[in-house]
C-alpha cells in the first residue's frame, strides 16, 4: 500500500486506524487490532512505538504506565509485516531518536512527531529527511509555536511531505473542546507552503459526535484524520475512552467513503444539473409582434418555461438589442432572431517566450501574422477582423502590418491576454468573439465559420471545435464570458492559455461542434519554435500552386502522404499542461 501526498485532500483523504497502546503491551492484541482496521477497509494504521526512557523519567507514575505498554523490536518487526502483508501502510508515533531508529529498522512508512515535541526541530528535521511522511501535532500550541515551526521547515526545505495535526487529548475530550475553525484557519495560514492540514479528535467513542465531527473538519478542508479504536470498549483497554469498536469502525469508514465525495473540487456540471436546468430554466418570450429592425423593450419581454428550448438568455443580452427576422408574440427569443456583430480577434505580440518576433517571421515571403490575417479574412459570417497587440513599443510593428493589411487593431496589456479580448471586444461593439491565437497560422476558417453558427444558434457562452489537429482549434464565445474572465481570473496572466478557462462548464454554457476530419494525432499545426516555422514553409511551399487559397483539408491530405514533414516538429510538446494552470475565476 502507497499513499501518494500530493493526491490528499478533503477528497480523498487519508485515513488512520489509530491503535495508540490500546494493545495493552500485549502482541497477541495488536495482531487483532490489525485485523479489525483490515476488515474496516481503512487503508492505514497507527502504532505508538517508543523507549521506556523518551515518554518517561526514572522512578515515576509515567515510568510505570508506559512499561505495561511496552512491545520488543521483535514483535514491532512481526507487527508491521502483518500490516505490510494485509494491505495497510504503516504510520508510527515516535517520541525520539531511538524510536525512530527502530522504525526505519522495521520498514514504517510514515510518522506522527507528538504535540510534546513540536519545540524539537532537529528531531523533526531528522524524521521528515526519511522522505517519508511526516504529520506534526500541533494541538496545545501557541500560534507563535507553530509559526516558528512552519518558518523553520520552509527555511531549510523541509516543506515536503509534512501535515500539521491538531487535536488535544484529555481522555476523552468534550465535544466543545474542539474546533473545526482552527482547521479552516491553518489551512488557510499555511497550505500556500505546501503543508497539509489533519484533524484528531478524541470525544468519546461510539458517540454521535464522534461519527460527524471527522465529518465536519474534512468539509473544513482536513486532509488526513485520525480515529482511535479499540476490540471493545467495554473491556476498558488503554486508550479505549475515545475510541470505537470493531463494528463502529466499519461505521466510521462507511461514512467517509459516502460523504467524502460532495466534497470534490467545483468543476464541471453534473449530468443531474443539466437535468436540472433543462427542467426548470425560463425563457425570454416576446409579448407582442415584432419586426425586421425592431428593439426588444423591458415591458414586451416575459420569461415562460419551455423544456424544448435549448437557450435561456438572461435580461440584459435581450433588452436593446435588434431583431433580425419578425417574430409573434409568445415566441421565444434567441440569439438567431438577434443581430449578433463578430468579431474575429488575433491575439500576437513580438516578444513570446517560446519564439521571439515569431509573428513577423516569413513564411514563403510573407510574415506570418499575414498569412494568419489572410485566412481569417475568407470567413464569411463574421463582421470583422481585429489585431489586438500589447502597448509595448516592441509591438509598433505589428500595428504598422494591421494598417498595410487594412484590418482594425487594438493595443492593451501586455500580459492579461483575457484583458485584450475583453477591451477589443467591448472597443468594437462584439457579440461574439472568434478566438485566435498569432501562432495559429493554419487556424481553420472551414470549421470556424460553423462554430460562429452554432453558438449563435444554440446560444452557447462558448463554443469548442472537437477532433483538430493541434493548433488549429480555435473557440467562440460571447462578450460576457470574455468579460468575466478578463475581471474575475484569480492569476491574470494565466487567460494566456484561455481555452482552459473556457471549458469549464460550471462557469459558462460550453457548446461542441465536431469536424469530419482524420489525421496523425502526432501532427502540430502551429508557431511556437524553429522546427515549426521549417515545417510551415515547406506546407506553403508544397501547396503554392493554390495560391494561399488551400484549407485544413488540402494540408492534411499533404500530411498524410508525406509523413516525414510531420517528424520535423510531431516531438514538441506545450509548455504547461492543464493541471499545472490555475483557471479559477472569483465569480
Amino acid at each position: 500500500m502507497k499513499i501518494d501526498f500530493e493526491k490528499i485532500d478533503c477528497s480523498n483523504p487519508c485515513v488512520i486506524a489509530e491503535t495508540a497502546c490500546g494493545h495493552d503491551g500485549s502482541y497477541k492484541k495488536l495482531i487483532k487490532l490489525i485485523k479489525i482496521a483490515k476488515r474496516s477497509s481503512i487503508k492505514s494504521i497507527k502504532f505508538q512505538i517508543y523507549k521506556i526512557e523518551e515518554r518517561s523519567l526514572p522512578k515515576t507514575k509515567e515510568e510505570k504506565i508506559f512499561g505495561k505498554l511496552l512491545l520488543s523490536d521483535n514483535e514491532w518487526m512481526d507487527a508491521v509485516k502483518f500490516a505490510h502483508k494485509n494491505g495497510l501502510f504503516v504510520f508510527a508515533d515516535i517520541f525520539g531518536y531511538r524510536s525512530l531508529k527502530l522504525a526505519e529498522k522495521i520498514k514504517i512508512d510514515g510518522y506522527k512527531i507528538h504535540s510534546e515535541d513540536t519545540l524539537n526541530f532537529k528531531f523533526i528535521e531528522k524524521a521528515i529527511k526519511t522522505n517519508k511522511i511526516v504529520m506534526i501535532g500541533v494541538g496545545g500550541s501557541h500560534r507563535i509555536e507553530i509559526r516558528s515551526l512552519v518558518d523553520f521547515l520552509v527555511k531549510s526545505d523541509l516543506n515536503k511531505k509534512v501535515v500539521l495535526m491538531t487535536g488535544v487529548q484529555v481522555f476523552p475530550t468534550p465535544l466543545k473542546s474542539h474546533s473545526i475553525n482552527e482547521v479552516t484557519d491553518l489551512k488557510n495560514k499555511y497550505s500556500k507552503y505546501n503543508l497539509k492540514i489533519g484533524f484528531s479528535d478524541h470525544v468519546r467513542g461510539g458517540t454521535e459526535e464522534s461519527y460527524l465531527l471527522p465529518l465536519m473538519a474534512l468539509s473544513a478542508g482536513a486532509e488526513v484524520i485520525e480515529k482511535h479504536f479499540t476490540t471493545n470498549r467495554k473491556l476498558k483497554q488503554t486508550d479505549y475512552f475515545s475510541s470505537l469498536n470493531d463494528f463502529e469502525l466499519k461505521i466510521f469508514q462507511k461514512k467517509i467513503e459516502k460523504f467524502k465525495n460532495v466534497l470534490n473540487p467545483i468543476s464541471q456540471f453534473s449530468n443531474n444539473e443539466k437535468k436540472y436546468r433543462k427542467m426548470f430554466k425560463k425563457s425570454p418570450v416576446v409579448t407582442v409582434k415584432k419586426k425586421i429592425g425592431d428593439n426588444i423593450k423591458p415591458d414586451e419581454i416575459i420569461f415562460k418555461k419551455n423544456i424544448k428550448i435549448g437557450q435561456s438568455l438572461n435580461y440584459t443580452q435581450i433588452i436593446k438589442k435588434k431583431l433580425n427576422q419578425n417574430i409573434d408574440p409568445n415566441s421565444v427569443v434567441s440569439l438567431k432572431n438577434l443581430q449578433q456583430k463578430v468579431g474575429i480577434v488575433i491575439v500576437a505580440r513580438m516578444t513570446s517566450n517560446r519564439f521571439l518576433g515569431k509573428a513577423i517571421k516569413k513564411i514563403l515571403g510573407k510574415e506570418a501574422i499575414v498569412r494568419l490575417i489572410d485566412r481569417m479574412k475568407r470567413i464569411e459570417n463574421s463582421d470583422d477582423v481585429i489585431l489586438a497587440t500589447s502597448t509595448d513599443k516592441s509591438d509598433d510593428i505589428l500595428v504598422d502590418i494591421a494598417i498595410r493589411e487594412k484590418i482594425n487593431f487594438y493595443r492593451g496589456s501586455l500580459d492579461n491576454v483575457a484583458s485584450r479580448y475583453y477591451e477589443a471586444a467591448k472597443k468594437f461593439s462584439l457579440d461574439q468573439i472568434v478566438r485566435v491565437t498569432g501562432d495559429a497560422i493554419l487556424c481553420d476558417d472551414v470549421m470556424l465559420q460553423k462554430a460562429i453558427s452554432s453558438q449563435i444558434f444554440k446560444g452557447s457562452d462558448v463554443t469548442f471545435i472537437k477532433n483538430m489537429p493541434y493548433g488549429t482549434a480555435k473557440e467562440v464565445f460571447n462578450f460576457r464570458t470574455i468579460e468575466a474572465i478578463s475581471k474575475y481570473a484569480k492569476i491574470p496572466s494565466n487567460t494566456e492559455y484561455l481555452e482552459w478557462f473556457l471549458e469549464n462548464s460550471r462557469n459558462f454554457k460550453v457548446g461542441y461542434i465536431k469536424s469530419p476530419y482524420k489525421f496523425n494525432k502526432r501532427i502540430r499545426l502551429t508557431l511556437d519554435f524553429k522546427e515549426d516555422l521549417l515545417q510551415l514553409n515547406k506546407i506553403f511551399s508544397a501547396l503554392k500552386h493554390l495560391k494561399g487559397e488551400f484549407s485544413l483539408k488540402d494540408v492534411l491530405k499533404y500530411l498524410d502522404k508525406n509523413p516525414k514533414i510531420i517528424d520535423i516538429n510531431g516531438h514538441l510538446n506545450p509548455k504547461f499542461k492543464k493541471k499545472q494552470i490555475n483557471t479559477e475565476l472569483k465569480i
